[in-house]
């Protein structure tokens, strides 16, 4: 690992694509343990952007479908009974077939 500037660094990459993120980025940028990067792909490399705390935050909804969560933006969220219903009706649905 050897530092070019304060700002980069070229690190190694490990058998299953991983790299080490230097310590003095890490804190500049505030990247934790845990934390999630968006890895982007640029016309001259690639660019890893922390994520923002407004998009940790975003409903599992947002996360799980991506540009699909905005069909499901402002509608109530499921509670467990919905889905034992919706559940129950599907297989009452296809039973016996």
């Amino acid at each position: 690992m050897a530092a070019t500037s304060k700002e980069s660094a070229k690190m190694k990459v490990f058998p299953k694509g991983q790299i080490v993120i230097p310590v003095a980025l890490r804190k500049k940028y505030r990247i934790e343990i845990g934390d999630r990067v968006d890895v982007i792909s640029k016309a001259d490399g690639i660019f890893l952007k922390p994520v923002s705390k407004e998009e940790r935050k975003k409903s599992l909804t947002d996360s799980l479908f991506g540009m699909f969560g905005k069909y499901a933006r402002g509608k109530p969220e499921l509670e467990e009974v919905d889905i034992n219903g919706a559940t129950e009706a599907g297989f009452v649905r296809d039973w016996g077939k």
